[in-house]
């Protein structure tokens, strides 16, 4: 056949043809095209592929098999539908929710399960009237990587991923030597709490033989027998600070009894000059009564006036007035010479009521350490043994999965295969030897280890002579 007599027989037969979608959402093709029965045979062509790609799809390897569940998230395509298609995520209770549609349950149910239950109730609700639906899945549950690993949290799954591999991607197991650092980090903070309690222990000590001293009056005070810790660096300087409290209290103290006793003197001597002065009222008091009574003689003679008498009157009475009032204020300040002693009294009582106030206080503190500082003693001693194990730490594996709604924890090596939304939890196990803080804590003093004593190159049994 010529190439004129092609072009002709293809012009005849075949020209472009569209596709678009009836009101029941079924394809049909449009546009100038072939005869009749041709155009039909397309139509039906294209109809059967379309669905065969929506309703069949080409699944990963293991969708076929994986059931979903809570977290998941897929994807729903309904041709010719788009506003109810895109990615829904399946929530707490299992079930997706469709707009228009109500919510659909896909707990425990494979993508092509899923994809049959969504076009059975989308047929059934009336929002379609052919199996036009389909589901993939957008993204699986993440795999979350706690305990001692490099960097904890939710990671995506891959489909064949185990232990191993959740772990790389978690960065790693934690490295021995940051296990090492801290547990060496432990017990630095461990033996820095053992160092302040020892250091107040002393403080406490010293301080009781203080206020003791200072509750019975003494003009100095010894400190206590400290052991092997007495000449050490810091309890010399908790001795002299504390001799030095004592010095400036006592100053203090006498200063104001000092004070007071300064003020007896001065009250004596006024004392001495209003009684003088009142002695010498009296005798005015008198000479001015004996010239009264010289007056009345006169007046009773006629030779004086009732004006003279009265003023004569007055001035006794003035007199008299004047000597009460100087003994007055010798009452008074005999008073207040009195006050004087009651006040430096006073003044030392107040002082000996916070001397006891305080020295109770310090009692109740030495009480405390007794308990605290042996404790921490252990605590100290138990980290100083972890420091020298956590070379040999070997990894506990375990997985929690949920089945049946229940979370099952079961032990895992390396090589156990994950699934989605697994918990994953790395332990570092502590080798022989090594004790956890809780349980060094609840250890009696009496069962100790001397070797961590001897290691630290000084002895802990007792502390205040540490």
């Amino acid at each position: 056949m010529t190439a004129p007599a092609m072009e002709r027989l293809r012009a005849s037969s075949w020209q472009r043809v569209e596709f678009s979608v009836d009101s029941d959402h079924r394809p049909i093709a449009s546009g100038t095209g072939p005869s009749t029965p041709i155009r039909r045979l397309l139509t039906s062509l294209a109809a059967a592929c379309v669905s065969v790609l929506l309703c069949s799809g080409v699944a990963p390897a293991g969708q076929t098999t994986y059931r979903l569940a809570p977290g998941d998230r897929i994807t729903v395509t309904i041709f010719g539908q788009p506003e109810l298609s895109g990615d829904v995520l399946i929530d707490d209770a299992g079930t997706i929710s469709l707009p228009l549609a109500a919510a659909i349950e896909v707990k425990d149910l494979t993508v092509f399960e899923c994809q049959e239950r969504i076009n059975d109730q989308l047929l059934a609700e009336g929002l379609l009237r052919t199996r036009s639906v389909g589901v993939r899945i957008a993204e699986l549950r993440p795999l979350y990587v706690l305990g001692d690993v490099r960097l904890p949290g939710a990671y995506p799954f891959r489909y064949g991923s185990t232990t191993q591999s959740a772990v790389a991607l978690a960065g790693g197991y934690g490295p021995v030597d940051a296990l090492r650092q801290t547990a060496l980090s432990d017990y630095l903070l461990a033996e820095e709490r053992v160092r302040q309690l020892t250091n107040q222990k002393r403080t406490m000590l010293v301080r009781q033989a203080r206020l003791e001293a200072q509750r019975d009056g003494k003009d100095s005070f010894s400190p206590p027998d400290l052991g092997n810790a007495a000449n050490d660096k810091e309890t010399l300087r908790i001795i002299a600070s504390e001799q030095d409290i004592f010095r400036v209290q006592s100053a203090i103290l006498q200063g104001q009894i000092d004070l007071l006793r300064s003020q007896k003197p001065l009250l004596k001597e006024q004392i001495e000059a209003n009684s003088e002065q009142g002695n010498a009222g009296k005798k005015q008091l008198d000479l001015i009564r004996q010239q009264i009574d010289r007056y009345a003689n006169l007046l009773r003679q006629g030779l004086g006036t009732q004006n003279n008498d009265f003023n004569y009157r007055v001035l006794e009475a003035n007199q008299e007035a004047a000597v009460w009032r100087s003994l007055s204020d010798v009452s008074r300040l005999q008073v207040d010479a009195g006050n004087v002693d009651f006040r430096i009294k006073e003044v030392d009582a107040a002082f000996k009521r916070q001397v006891a106030i305080d020295l109770q206080l310090t009692r109740d503190q030495l009480n405390d350490l007794e308990i605290t500082l042996p404790a921490a003693t252990a605590v100290r001693d138990a980290r100083w043994r972890n420091v020298g194990g956590s070379a040999g730490a070997k990894h506990l594996i375990s997985i929690t999965r949920m089945r049946n709604g229940h979370a099952v924890v079961s032990d895992a090596d390396e090589t156990t295969p994950v699934e989605p939304g697994d918990v994953i939890e790395i332990k570092n196990e502590m080798p022989a030897g090594m004790t956890s803080n809780d349980q060094a804590a609840a250890q009696p003093l009496g069962s100790r280890s001397s070797g961590t004593e001897q290691a630290n190159g000084r002895d802990s049994t007792s502390p205040i002579a540490r």
